[in-house]
């Protein structure tokens, strides 16, 4: 009886080899033999010989392998061959790859770090039974063990230039659709110049009213659904870059070293204060949270805690956050010195702060991150896999 994690090598940094390991080493450490299987040409085979042992549930990550075996022809996938829950665990938001999204099998259920992805996904895309939320614990394991060094703080983040997005819409030749997109990006920023409240993606919903969806949908000649999730996939970037601009122009004069592509203009500015780096492979970069004042972090949505977030806690560094997440929902405790917003003086404020006391702000990040743990632990993660998949079976098998 056996957990099996589907791997996917393809991704940009390639993130879920690293999560894959470190997700692995979590579950055995519960007393559950776990296998990684890579999805690849081999997949279906591998599957097959392990189900001889019996595979009690499957992990994906962001649904990539929640379609293997269907054909142009034949929807039947590997999953309800083998008849083995699988639960796919997300981190993006639905408008991305929505065929990874889509709950057409029985046997394939849903799980999304987001309340705000649950939310879209159960509104919006075809399935059969309801998407669930439950935040990622922290089940990273790096190396940095405590020995933080270098006066400044860390930005990892790749960029899609706003100057080059923007100016892209500008020229389109999809007068309507241009106008809706450069409107909808002039909300998103100012939403989170003034408090980032409101998901990003509620902005777009809000401004697709009848009128102007039946007109998108005349010019894009596509129907509803198709051209929401366009839309929303060409705005959901928009958030986290500003976010980042918004860090790089507002800290100028503070020691930042950023990692990531795309950041061409800000590097023409030359300012000594910033150094770019290149942005290596997710399972090589524990250097990153070793420095004395911590990371700066870009949630890809308002309430949620991101991947370097949570690394960072694992790490027992200091870390910062542009994000609106639910602290006082979720944990009844006021943590707002951890997170900013783009309104003036909010992240200056902050980095300040932290600059005057590494220490004091470590420690204050390492007692949100004992109360994260007591109410998203990663023991209470696996138990809700493990019943979720007892669910899957039963509702599959009707």
């Amino acid at each position: 009886m056996s957990i099996v994690i589907i791997n996917w090598r393809g991704g940009e940094n390639d993130p879920f080899t690293y999560f894959s390991a470190c997700m692995k080493q979590a579950i055995e450490r519960m007393g559950r033999p776990t296998h990684i299987v890579d999805l690849d040409g081999h997949t279906i085979r591998k599957l097959a010989e392990l189900s001889s042992e019996r595979i009690d549930f499957v992990i994906l990550w962001q649904g990539l392998g929640s379609q293997l075996g269907a054909t142009d022809t034949s929807s039947i996938t590997v999953w309800d061959q083998l008849k083995v829950p699988v639960l796919s665990y997300h981190g993006d938001h639905p408008c991305h790859m929505p065929i990874h999204h889509k709950a057409t099998s029985p046997w394939v259920h849903h799980i999304y770090a987001s309340a705000a992805f649950t939310m879209f996904a159960n509104k919006y895309v075809p399935r059969e039974s309801g998407a669930t939320f439950f935040a990622q614990p922290t089940w990273f394991t790096d190396g940095v063990k405590g020995r933080f060094e270098g006066d400044f703080f860390v930005l990892p983040k790749n960029l899609d230039d706003l100057d080059t997005t923007l100016d892209g819409w500008r020229k389109a030749p999809e007068r309507r659709v241009a106008s809706f997109l450069l409107n909808a990006a002039d909300a998103i920023i100012g939403e989170f110049r003034n408090g980032n409240r409101t998901s990003h993606h509620d902005i777009i919903d809000n401004m697709l009213d009848a009128e102007t969806m039946a007109a998108l949908c005349a010019d894009l000649k596509s129907e509803e659904f198709t051209v929401r999730i366009h839309l929303h996939k060409l705005l959901d970037k928009i958030y986290r870059n500003a976010v980042s601009e918004h860090i790089v122009n507002d800290l100028k004069d503070v020691p930042l070293k950023i990692y990531g592509r795309g950041w061409e203009r800000f590097q023409r500015r030359q300012n000594p204060n910033h150094e770019y780096l290149a942005f290596d492979t997710m399972s090589d970069n524990a250097f990153q949270y070793a420095s004395r004042y911590g990371i700066l972090d870009v949630a890809p949505i308002h309430d949620c805690l991101h991947d370097r977030t949570l690394r960072a806690m694992s790490n027992r560094a200091g870390f910062l956050m542009g994000a609106d997440w639910p602290y006082e929902t979720l944990l009844g405790t006021d943590y707002s010195d951890l997170f900013f917003d783009g309104a003036d003086g909010s992240v200056r404020t902050r980095a300040e702060r932290v600059m005057q006391s590494p220490e004091a702000h470590r420690a204050r990040c390492c007692e949100f991150a004992r109360h994260y743990q007591n109410h998203f632990s990663l023991f209470g993660f696996i138990k809700y896999f493990e019943q979720m998949s007892d669910t899957v079976r039963a509702r599959a098998r009707g």
